[in-house]
């Protein structure tokens, strides 16, 4: 008897996703986008230029006036025929370049494709490219398509338009749905308690800070206190194991004398504690940061804590951590972030 052969490829499945999600947002069918756009995904997932790790992001558009209403920076690296082989080049030639706020963009029209990189943030505190074309300040049109590309985790990619959002495993591990907008959640509740005046230039900076640190970490927790000599009394109590400074970081007061000063200098000092930020986000254990946007301590420890009914978390070491966050009753607000790319966040509603 002939033994009856079933093949199964992850590459099918995923590139099939890909053209319902591009149909959906209104790209034109065409396969070698497809094709290169599977390339990307597969490239980007865990990409490494002489040994470093790097995150590039990409967006492909079927028209660069998405540009002109962002002030921005552009570079054009090459113009030519629309081909699967060329999306394979972008990554090649654009990637070890696409640092810091460098973004590649892709431009597919007419059957011909431009690609290169664009920057749009003119100063530290300017919204991401990401905010300004899907996230939060999306563009809004009835013409133009935009899939925005980047890595959120182990061998995990992300694709998001104007109107949906895939997310894309290369791996057999199970992967829970997160919610796009998780970390722009935890920003806000660490501005909660700013002053209006500068609060969307402080979120958005907090939540570009995170979003870097979870390029280059392998897992973060944040807790969100109160700003009371009561709350953060009570942590110091119960929370031993750790680094509290003494002097906390007021990253709110310094990207308010950013925006008000403008200058160089204030740029230059803000840019250096994203990176300490960065650094402390990437240490083991929790960092703490109060709800008027100050870092309180980093490299924090918590004893497991059981829930109300008596049971105790479960899961692996960053997992009970934040479950015994929860539980403990001590934070405004809890942010996780695993490894391969799952995130959680817990909100006190009382």
């Amino acid at each position: 008897m002939k033994r009856y052969t079933k093949f199964s490829s992850l590459r099918e499945n995923i590139l099939n996703s890909i053209k319902e999600f591009l149909f959906d947002e209104n790209f034109k069918t065409d396969s070698r986008l497809e094709e290169g756009i599977l390339h990307i995904v597969n490239l980007i997932s865990d990409y490494k230029e002489e040994g470093q790790v790097l995150f590039p992001e990409v967006i492909v558009t079927n028209d660069l006036e998405i540009f002109k209403t962002i002030s921005n920076k552009e570079i054009v690296i090459r113009e030519t025929e629309l081909s699967v082989n060329e999306f394979k080049n972008v990554i090649k030639l654009c990637a070890p370049l696409a640092l810091g706020s460098w973004v590649i963009f892709i431009e597919v029209k007419n059957g011909r494709m431009k690609y290169g990189l664009v920057d749009a943030e003119l100063i530290e505190t300017s919204p991401s490219i990401y905010e300004q074309t899907v996230g939060s300040l999306r563009v809004e049109s009835d013409t133009m398509t935009i899939a925005y590309i980047r890595n959120i985790g182990s061998k995990t990619v992300e694709i998001t338009g104007l109107k949906k959002c895939l997310n894309v495993s290369l791996e057999l591990n199970d992967k829970k749905q997160s919610a796009n907008n998780e970390i722009f959640e935890i920003a806000n509740e660490i501005t909660s308690k700013c002053s209006d005046e500068f609060k969307i230039q402080i979120t958005t900076f907090i939540d570009k800070t995170i979003n870097q640190a979870i390029k280059q970490g392998h897992g973060n927790l944040i807790g969100v206190i109160d700003n009371s000599d009561d709350s953060i009394s009570k942590l110091k109590d119960k929370l031993k194991d750790g680094v509290y400074l003494d002097n906390p970081i007021d990253i709110a007061d310094y990207v308010t004398y950013t925006e008000k000063e403008k200058t160089n200098e204030s740029s230059v000092t803000l840019k250096a504690y994203s990176g300490v930020m960065i650094s402390m986000l990437n240490h083991d254990g929790i960092t703490l940061i109060s709800d008027n946007g100050k870092i309180i301590g980093y490299h924090m420890f918590i004893e497991s804590i059981p829930n109300e009914d008596g049971e105790q978390p479960i899961g692996g070491a960053r997992t009970r951590a934040f479950e015994s966050m929860i539980n403990s009753g001590l934070f405004k607000a809890c942010f996780y972030k695993s490894q391969d790319g799952n995130s959680k966040i817990w909100k006190n509603n009382e």
